[in-house]
């Protein structure tokens, strides 16, 4: 008999994670998105001017760390719905998780201006 490579009942966590995950960037884009059609005119200088807000920065962070939070988990779902050989399947998962921690690590250099 072959045992699951997950634990029991952690379908609904992650289930409750993304919907949760879905509010945030509901919230989150709906603000930017409606602050970015009233900054008019559509330039640098307010878009600038805009992100020197710690709280833009914050919440356009949220923004992606939740959009990958909410692909991961949905990504997840895929490979282990559709990706049988077990090896495959944690070495995608992986990779996917890799690609998304960077991406929000991006986006943190961005937002705070750190180059390296």
């Amino acid at each position: 008999m072959k045992k699951a490579v997950t634990g029991s009942h952690s379908g609904t966590g992650w289930w409750l994670t993304q919907r949760a995950s879905a509010v945030v960037i509901l919230l989150a884009g709906g603000t930017l998105t409606a602050g970015y059609w009233l900054a008019a005119p559509f330039d640098y200088a307010p878009w600038h001017s805009a992100f020197q807000a710690t709280w833009i920065k914050l919440l356009a962070w949220l923004l992606v760390a939740s959009l990958c939070l909410h692909a991961w988990v949905g990504l997840r779902d895929v490979l282990m719905d559709y990706v049988k050989p077990l090896v495959l399947r944690l070495t995608l998962d992986v990779l996917v998780t890799l690609v998304l921690i960077m991406s929000v690590v991006w986006v943190s250099m961005i937002l705070w201006g750190v180059h390296g």
